[in-house]
């Protein structure tokens, strides 16, 4: 099991198979009202077993690489991706879907641990995410991970803040 980790995280991916117990936190994450607000989308109201399908159908996208977030315990606490891949960059989401566990470290260390991953046996040189200009806990957070903002958009009815970081800048250590 060399799945990526960082700090207490570990990644598993999730062509590994999920057990019952960790189908039903990704489920309850997806269909928690204010995960889906910082998500910017809407609570999940699907039951579970057309959630896993519906999982199941996009994973198999090759553009496309997810990672249950678990914690120093092997408790699945969020889910992190990469998607929109190309040869050499893709885009990050990640959802901490325990809200005891937010702002506590967990989600920077996920981001790292994907970083790592994502520049070193996918080989990508950069990779991009977007989040509200009003979620400045996240943008704490992935600054801490090594990226810095390159630019605004108005989206939505919002502005985003668009944030990367490339290869060459990212240390694995720190």
């Amino acid at each position: 099991m060399d799945w990526p980790r960082f700090g207490r995280v570990t990644l598993k991916p999730f062509s590994a198979g999920l057990s019952e117990k960790e189908w039903q936190a990704l489920w309850e994450t997806f269909k928690d009202p204010e995960v889906a607000y910082w998500n910017g989308t809407s609570p999940l109201k699907t039951p579970l077993w057309l959630f896993k399908r519906m999982v199941q159908m996009d994973l198999r996208r090759k553009d496309r690489v997810a990672f249950g977030i678990l914690d120093e315990k092997g408790e699945w606490i969020g889910t992190v991706e990469l998607y929109d891949l190309t040869p050499e960059e893709g885009t990050l989401g990640i959802l901490i879907g325990k809200k005891d566990r937010w702002g506590k470290g967990y989600g920077t260390e996920a981001v790292r641990a994907l970083l790592a991953h994502a520049f070193g046996p996918l080989g990508l040189k950069r990779v991009r995410l977007r989040t509200f200009a009003h979620n400045e806990r996240a943008q704490r957070a992935f600054k801490k991970a090594g990226f810095k903002e390159v630019g605004r958009l108005k989206a939505r009815g919002t502005e985003d803040v668009v944030m990367e970081v490339e290869r060459d800048s990212f240390s694995p250590e720190t």
